[in-house]
């Protein structure tokens, strides 16, 4: 084996991925399904799907909902408010059903394939097993939907906020620390540096 770089090219590629960053997206809902928890809390996952770019599929990003009776009056709150924008609000207050499943599969096509602009909070996930950390998107929990021909958008989104941006917490460790030693003498300007060329 001849280990050479001679003729060898290479195209760069950027990083697609797959789901909405945290921010303001436009976005349809792209589907709408009952699930329970591994503890049998009834719930509703929520996929909105982004503008594709180019062959590319939209990016998406993954709500939940439940449908517990300590939690169903916030999720009725969410529900009553995205059906108002997306104009669907008779259609939601005619359903009438007596189970959770039941309500999500009533609920599902009055708002599948519907666009609006979204706002996405997002939640700092630690990496497992050595992983760097990544971030989750998901609606907002206030301010989260508006009409795409608002102009203009009174949707805010603030990463250094702690509603619009969830971090995991910074250990001790994880702290720069000088030491007691100052900058001056741990940075180094030199030509011995093997950093600078």
């Amino acid at each position: 084996m001849s280990f050479t770089t001679a003729g060898h090219t290479v195209e760069e590629n950027e990083f697609v991925s797959n789901y909405l960053d945290p921010g303001i997206h436009e976005a349809k809902i792209q589907k709408i399904e009952y699930f329970e928890s591994a503890g049998g809390t009834p719930g509703m996952k929520i996929t909105h799907e982004g503008r594709p770019e180019g062959d590319s599929p939209g990016q998406t990003a993954e709500t939940t909902w439940w449908l517990s009776p300590n939690a169903w009056t916030y999720t009725k709150d969410r529900l009553v408010i995205m059906a108002d924008k997306l104009e669907v609000r008779e259609g939601l207050d005619a359903i009438n059903v007596e189970g959770p499943e039941e309500y999500v599969r009533a609920v599902a096509p009055l708002f599948q394939g519907k666009t609006a602009r979204w706002k996405f909070a997002g939640e700092e996930i630690a990496g497992k097993e050595g992983k760097a950390n990544w971030t989750k998107a998901g609606l907002a929990g206030y301010g989260f939907i508006e009409a795409l021909g608002t102009n203009p958008s009174k949707l805010k989104f603030d990463p250094a906020s702690k509603w619009d941006m969830k971090k995991l917490p910074v250990a001790d460790s994880e702290v720069p620390s000088s030491n007691g030693v100052s900058t001056e003498e741990t940075s180094s300007n030199s030509d011995d540096d093997p950093w600078i060329s």
